[in-house]
């Protein structure tokens, strides 16, 4: 993609961290954003910030905001109607949003697993389900999924976390596969550690 300017894209997790600085610097060069995250008060400062970076460059962008829990695959189909109504397509996807669990396998329930899955694999596993769709009618789409350093090796007492981020990898590279002969690139991005509110 040569260059973001006019260009719209999707990042959930966006209330803090790695979403926040990915929607600054995409303000930055003249990306319109839609931005979801469950911290209604991290959304907001964040799309302030992103306005606010946009106009410093000289850009005007449409940033649209939504409350959304990535584990509900109802309200990401609704998040996805809502972006495309606003900003009439969309380019890029960046499936980020993320929680970690620590502690020994055996202290960790049942539920424990089910919640941290939900999120950090259902989560972009819904992305992708309902922005697939629109990605393929951009004349040059990029989906990004959030895996991490954690999807290639395994310490103690990160099993949950290492069950979720093999499983993006994993699915990422298939659908890259998958995808190969489409407009649509695929990337699966790996970070070490960054120092965020996750």
């Amino acid at each position: 993609m040569e260059s973001f300017i006019g260009r719209v894209a999707v990042i959930t997790g966006a209330g803090s961290g790695m979403g926040r600085a990915l929607a600054l610097r995409l303000a930055a060069e003249g990306c319109h954003l839609s931005l979801a995250d469950l911290n209604v008060d991290g959304l907001a400062e964040s799309a302030r910030q992103a306005e606010a970076e946009a106009a410093r460059q000289g850009h005007a962008i449409r940033c649209h905001q939504a409350r959304l829990d990535v584990a509900d695959a109802a309200a990401f189909a609704a998040f996805a109607e809502a972006t495309v109504a606003l900003h009439g397509s969309v380019d890029l996807l960046f499936n980020n949003a993320g929680v970690a669990l620590t502690g020994p396998f055996e202290r960790l329930s049942p539920d424990d697993f089910r919640w941290l899955m939900d999120i950090n694999f259902w989560g972009v596993v819904n992305g992708c389900r309902v922005f697939l769709p629109y990605l393929k009618r951009s004349p040059a789409a990029h989906l990004v999924n959030t895996s991490s350093v954690f999807g290639l090796i395994s310490v103690p007492t990160q099993s949950a976390y290492h069950a979720a981020k093999f499983a993006v990898k994993g699915f990422t590279d298939s659908l890259r596969l998958e995808l190969a002969d489409s407009k649509v690139k695929v990337s699966c991005v790996m970070p070490g550690g960054v120092k965020t509110g996750i």
